[in-house]
């Protein structure tokens, strides 16, 4: 009998220095790692919620408009991403564990819910170092990054590099880190952008650790 090939899940975002297969996810190997990085975390979980702005499915979401939080003990960032609006980021393969687990959570909350598997049509990515904002999201985005406006653990959404995008400011271990979260289609074009933006000031694009997620 001939060997059945194993089907392979893959990122809207080209692997950088090399690939594989962790998983069933393509993801980048990635070269070494330098102090302003941009890595693509598109395999992981992404469940979005649909839900009456105030009521009891915002209250057990327990994150507001603008806002992120972690759920650590499951592993998620639940985000605020608008009016009535929720992003679940959960860790890879979990995607359909994830909306299971929503709906359960939600079943006898009021008004018209929605949780919908957006893992395969979007695309996620974490740019973090110093100089993230200075170097590339400044020159690609009109917002005002500075840390009284955007403080870590809030969520907008904005055009960069004319891109529709999420915007999460998430710091890793103090240092600072935005995930952008936009439409598969335009993954590459904004992981493309924002690698240009950042090369006078030494941008790597790299390989997801654990420690990005």
């Amino acid at each position: 009998m001939a060997d059945v090939a194993v089907p392979v899940a893959r990122s809207p975002i080209r692997p950088v220095g090399g690939s594989t297969v962790v998983d069933g996810w393509e993801r980048a190997a990635g070269p070494p790692r330098g102090a302003l990085r941009l890595c693509d975390l598109s395999f992981l979980a992404k469940v979005q919620v649909r839900a009456l702005r105030s009521g009891t499915a915002a209250d057990r979401l327990g994150t507001g408009l603008g806002r992120a939080a972690r759920r650590s003990s499951a592993h998620q960032l639940v985000i605020g991403s608008g009016p009535g609006e929720w992003l679940v980021l959960g860790p890879q393969g979990q995607g359909s564990a994830l909306v299971e687990e929503l709906e359960r959570r939600l079943v006898d909350a009021s008004g018209l819910i929605s949780v919908v598997d957006l893992t395969h049509g979007r695309a996620l990515m974490r740019l973090t170092g110093s100089d993230a904002v200075r170097g590339v999201l400044s020159k690609q985005c009109a917002i005002n990054f500075a840390d009284r406006v955007v403080p870590d653990g809030a969520s907008l959404r904005s055009t960069v590099a004319s891109v529709t995008t999420d915007i999460v400011r998430d710091d890793l271990g103090g240092e600072r880190s935005y995930l952008l979260h936009c439409e598969r289609s335009s993954g590459q074009y904004l992981f493309d952008t924002l690698l240009d933006a950042g090369r006078f000031h030494g941008i790597q694009a790299c390989g997801a650790t654990r420690s990005d997620w």
